[in-house]
């Protein structure tokens, strides 16, 4: 969506005479060490010299300030390998544009004799803009302290994946890391590790013995537990497939881990196989964040019956066995095991597409890796979700939307949320 534009336009005899009387001043006062070392391979040229100028100015423009509010360093134009300008914001710049929902500036700078003159167009989605978040979910996103290091905000351990399925871990864990996790450990079988190390570039990719089968045995088991000792979350479940043996390695996760984790996909269809009464057995938080489908397996009731009293079974189900319940679709139920219930509004059908409930789970585990509650950071997850898919419907549409259309706008969701 094209969400403004600036434009400006410099004469070019004017910059000539102010290179003549003060050229490294006029440079250090406007353009960055990059921006100075491009014009000198251009030889002072006073058109390339102007059309820098007019780029900036058009692109204070199109943030709405002019030059001043911004600095004129804060607007940084590089060209790629062909010679293409782009541009690069800095400080003051990247926070306007930031409020202003863009997130790609397109530039077009033009010479002739006499003048130089710049286009730019900002593009991103505006649904941030206006949307008014709720008080009490404002205030359950903390704010950054300056005097931080990537352990503040918390050590997350995905445990997923499996033949066939390595969209999954990439999903979550890149939500997690969106959402402003420090530090990502991605779990996932030997036999698909290499897929994972190419597609993710900041997780640490974390392979466990397989048996050359594509996904989790007991003998991946030892490695695991090892392995999230430290972590301070871990979420469990997408695209990890289901059988006695994955069963018996989720039960043993749950029961020998000491501290929070969100359960989520075939981390649930394994406790079909258990019993919902291992959840009584942790002295840590859990969440589990089913479809209808999966809850209904889990409570032996009809997707019909659930559907017609959501809030009622997940009450049920976080009261009897201390659990969070997150009830996924149309308006989303978060219940706890008080009795409290919150019932989501952000949202739209086009979320339901293959991988948006992996990025669900990687938002909410996120949130608590980051020393948010587990009830508070399953509230925030759901709104933060179902904001990113509206703004991404107004991109791409209902029909169009793809997880990862909703995983670019996780940061747009989150400045909503801030502002």
């Amino acid at each position: 969506m094209i969400l403004g534009s600036g434009v400006d336009i410099v004469e070019v005899s004017r910059i000539e005479r102010i290179i003549e009387e003060k050229r490294d001043s006029f440079l250090e006062k406007i353009f960055t060490a990059e921006e100075i070392e491009h014009i000198k391979k251009k030889n002072y040229s006073a058109q390339t010299i102007s059309g820098l100028f007019a780029a900036k100015e058009a692109v204070s423009k199109l943030l709405g300030t002019g030059i001043g509010k911004v600095n004129w360093k804060h607007i940084q134009v590089c060209h790629d390998e062909i010679g293409k300008p782009y541009v690069k914001l800095k400080g003051e710049g990247l926070q306007r544009a930031s409020k202003l929902n863009i997130d790609q500036i397109h530039l077009s700078i033009s010479h002739e004799k006499e003048y130089a003159l710049a286009f730019a167009l900002g593009e991103g989605c505006q649904s941030g803009k206006n949307i008014v978040v709720p008080p009490f979910i404002k205030e359950m996103l903390p704010k950054r302290e300056k005097d931080s290091h990537k352990g503040t905000y918390g050590r997350v351990g995905i445990i997923s994946g499996s033949k066939g399925m390595t969209g999954a871990p990439y999903l979550t864990s890149m939500a997690c890391l969106r959402t402003g996790s420090g530090l990502v450990y991605t779990i996932v079988p030997d036999s698909i590790s290499p897929i994972l190390s190419t597609k993710l570039i900041e997780a640490i990719v974390k392979p466990v013995p397989d048996k050359n089968t594509g996904y989790f045995t007991l003998d991946s088991l030892d490695y695991i537990k090892n392995m999230v000792r430290d972590m301070d979350v871990l979420a469990i479940g997408p695209g990890m497939g289901l059988d006695e043996e994955r069963a018996e390695v989720v039960k043993d996760i749950l029961l020998d881990f000491n501290g929070p984790i969100v359960l989520d996909a075939d981390g649930i269809n394994c406790i079909s196989k258990i019993g919902l009464h291992i959840f009584n057995k942790r002295g840590y938080p859990t969440v589990i964040t089913p479809h209808p489908g999966e809850f209904s397996r889990l409570i032996g009731k009809s997707i019909k019956e659930v559907q017609r009293d959501r809030v009622k079974y997940s009450k049920y189900l976080s009261e009897k066995y201390n659990i969070v319940t997150v009830l996924k679709g149309a308006d989303t139920v978060v219940s706890n095991p008080k009795g409290e219930v919150y019932v989501n509004t952000t949202g739209n059908p086009g979320m339901a597409t293959a991988g948006s409930g992996d990025l669900l789970t990687g938002i909410i585990a996120s949130f608590i890796g980051q020393g948010i509650d587990a009830y508070k950071a399953s509230i925030l997850g759901v709104y933060c979700h179902g904001l990113a898919g509206d703004m991404a419907k107004e991109i791409r549409g209902e029909y169009g939307m793809i997880a990862r259309d909703i995983l670019e706008m996780i940061p747009s969701s989150i400045n909503a949320i801030i502002d």
